[in-house]
């Protein structure tokens, strides 16, 4: 399961305000956007049914306070439904019912509630690279699906584009029809997929974010999450260019709530949902290729099906098209779609495999686990001016108890206190004397260490942003001992 730690707390913080009730604050005139009276910012709820928030997501709320000029504000709601397989379809009934003001959930799941106006953006192998799936939103056409939201009592907002998905295989690669016949795929269940998966010979079956895949052949996923759930631990081969589908983030609010918001304010949200576009692709890209390079440092097969292959693919999935095309607006986009993939002649994506070693050394850091105990005593090292500076709430982050590293070649594990800690997953490098740890792309810690055959001790902590202070008070306060 993905996992999340202070570290993670930084980039949002300034978003998650505390929540103020919506009613208290849209009955003033001074109440909207860009006004001259300064008020308290309206605070909208937002549910994420994953364990994290997506950089694209991070990147519209950001344009929503630049927007308001500090007036509205997103306040996400991590581990929405978590556990649920059929959560995305959950949150949507969440938001029309009020148990929360906004939302995303990816298009795919909107055919199982009637709407099928997603249907050309996800069809199998057709958006199968960055290079289309740019060009396909700058035409507008995932805009336009929009539309199709509005009679299940929620307000579209904007669509997001996001990372591609592909087949994870557990023991071979998914790279013809003959590969896919009697074997169980794990994924998000939704119509359109399970008729791609019964085209191919297989049976799709659900599977909630960062769930087991014990009992499944494949999963379809994208990069990012197979190295957040650390699924490479269970499966061995990924099609690198069997491009399935992106998936898109679909934005979208409780119709009452919207509608209660000033009309400079409606604007607000709309028009930083489309401003947060290119951001949200750039975002999937990077997320793409940071995952691909860990995934390649610990040794997954990353499998090309070569262009027979593909087109045999193409043949299996020829009735999922005819089924498709008798929706004339859908024919009319996929047609669409089809013209801009002639006209850039993009191949489909592949990442390229560069190195399968971990990059550690005969001198490295052993395998093992590392445990540490913080004090009151230590965290009161982190001043006022520490804990403004690093983006965490004291009362978040001023933890006693102990702490543990887990050093598995090349990935590290860091967990908080408790039975149930908070943890964040990472990789690290070691040369010599130094250590990186990578938690994220934007947020790498660099240290040196030294071990005696039984405790690990780090100095000279040096990190991103102001955290340096707050990583310094975890790592180095006291010598970290060997467990196992």
């Amino acid at each position: 399961m993905q996992t999340r730690r202070l570290i993670r707390y930084a980039a949002g913080a300034v978003l998650a305000a505390v929540a103020i009730p919506l009613a208290a604050c849209t009955g003033s005139s001074s109440d909207k956007a860009g006004g001259a009276e300064k008020q308290k910012p309206i605070v909208l709820t937002f549910a994420s049914f994953t364990g994290g928030i997506q950089p694209q997501l991070q990147a519209f709320a950001e344009e929503v306070v630049r927007r308001s000029d500090g007036t509205l504000r997103i306040k996400f709601e991590p581990d929405w439904r978590a556990g649920d397989p059929d959560a995305e379809r959950g949150t949507i009934d969440d938001v029309k019912a009020g148990k929360v003001d906004m939302a995303w959930v990816g298009a795919r799941v909107f055919d199982r509630v009637g709407v099928r106006s997603f249907q050309a953006l996800l069809a199998p192998l057709l958006v199968d690279s960055y290079e289309l799936e740019e060009r396909v939103f700058e035409s507008e056409i995932p805009a336009t699906m929009l539309d199709g939201v509005e009679g299940l009592g929620i307000v579209g907002v904007g669509v997001l584009p996001g990372p591609i998905r592909r087949l994870l295989g557990l023991s071979h690669p998914f790279l013809e029809p003959s590969g896919f016949r009697g074997q169980v795929v794990g994924g998000a269940e939704n119509e359109l997929s399970v008729r791609t998966f019964q085209a191919l010979g297989a049976t799709l079956e659900a599977l909630p974010a960062g769930g087991s895949l014990e009992g499944l052949d494949a999963t379809e996923q994208h990069l990012g999450a197979i190295w957040g759930n650390r699924y490479n631990k269970v499966a061995e081969y990924v099609g690198a260019n069997v491009n399935l589908w992106p998936r898109p983030l679909v934005i979208f609010a409780g119709k009452g709530v919207f509608e209660s918001l000033a009309p400079e304010q409606k604007d607000v949200i709309r028009e930083a949902a489309t401003a947060a576009v290119p951001g949200a692709l750039g975002e999937a890209r990077v997320e793409d290729e940071e995952a691909a390079r860990q995934l390649c440092r610990r040794g997954l097969s990353f499998a090309v099906a070569s262009e027979i292959q593909l087109a045999a693919l193409r043949r299996a999935l020829e009735p999922v098209y005819a089924e498709l095309m008798v929706d004339p607006e859908t024919k009319s986009n996929i047609d669409a779609i089809t013209d801009l993939k002639r006209e850039i002649a993009a191949s489909a994506q592949a990442p390229a495999c560069t190195s399968i070693e971990p990059p550690t050394t005969a001198s490295a850091i052993p395998d093992g686990t590392y445990e540490t105990t913080l004090t009151k005593a230590d965290w009161r090292r982190m001043t006022k001016a520490d804990w403004l500076k690093s983006g965490v709430p004291e009362e978040e982050g001023a933890v006693p108890g102990v702490y543990r590293m887990i050093f598995d070649a090349g990935e590290l594990t860091f967990v908080g206190p408790g039975p149930n800690g908070d943890g964040e997953d990472g990789s690290y490098t070691v040369f010599r004397d130094q250590i990186q740890a990578r938690f994220s792309p934007d947020y790498t810690i660099t240290a040196r260490w030294s071990f005696d055959g039984k405790t690990l001790t780090f100095t000279d902590i040096d990190c991103c942003g102001g955290n340096a202070k707050l990583e310094t008070v975890m790592w180095a306060s006291h010598p970290w001992v060997k467990t196992d």
